[in-house]
């Protein structure tokens, strides 16, 4: 006559057929309860560590986006006087066009290494955020391991220049770690381009005088 009785060592997160052999002569129930509060306390900790960071990091890019450098031109072009150097109206007139052009030319010097400096702020960012996001799931998925959860047999494949590859475990931790290290790989590797074009935009260069 079969018992009623349940075994307390079953973890309910393990199928009751698992056979796995025991951790220095414990059962895998009693190794998952003695690793929970490690467990707990990593998953909460990288769960903190995600949030700190990121805040920090996302107000220190707001701050070096508002503080960003810039050419000022202003007391040069004050020390400038248009009517002292150029009494012919034409020449003061020519005299005020390039001050204005001067001034369009610092604006745009400003805003375009201002948008440089924004593109590549973004870049550490995300480069840093995808690192971080790979670490922490790499972290848990070790934590996982560690804890030998394992559920129902998981696949996970790629295709590529580089070739196929084709990964089938009950570990969700395994997967969750090579997922993270993927991440940080392809975020380590790619590189958007910030380049900057500087050219006149409102101010000519001056005509050159072939020599006879």
């Amino acid at each position: 006559m079969g018992s009623g009785v349940t075994d307390p060592t079953l973890s309910p997160l393990t199928p009751h057929h698992d056979a796995s052999p025991p951790v220095k002569g414990l059962t895998r129930g009693q190794w998952q309860r003695l690793t929970l509060p490690i467990m707990t306390t990593v998953l909460i900790a990288a769960m903190l560590a995600f949030l700190v960071l990121s805040f920090v990091q996302g107000g220190a890019v707001t701050r070096e986006i508002e503080q960003a450098p810039s050419l000022d031109l202003t007391p040069v072009l004050a020390s400038v006087n248009c009517a002292a150097a150029a009494p012919a109206p034409a020449e003061r007139a020519r005299c005020l066009e390039w001050k204005v052009s001067v001034l369009l030319e610092e604006h745009t010097i400003n805003r375009r290494y201002h948008q440089a400096n924004v593109a590549l702020l973004v870049r550490v960012t995300v480069k840093y955020l995808g690192f971080l996001t790979g670490m922490l799931m790499s972290l848990v998925g070790a934590v996982f391991v560690l804890g030998r959860l394992t559920e129902a047999s998981s696949k996970v494949g790629a295709q590529g220049p580089f070739g196929e590859f084709t990964i089938a475990t009950v570990s969700p931790g395994l997967i969750l770690a090579l997922l993270g290290t993927v991440l940080m790989i392809t975020t380590v590797l790619t590189n958007p381009p910030t380049d900057v074009s500087d050219g006149n935009v409102y101010l000519n260069p001056p005509p050159v005088t072939a020599a006879r």
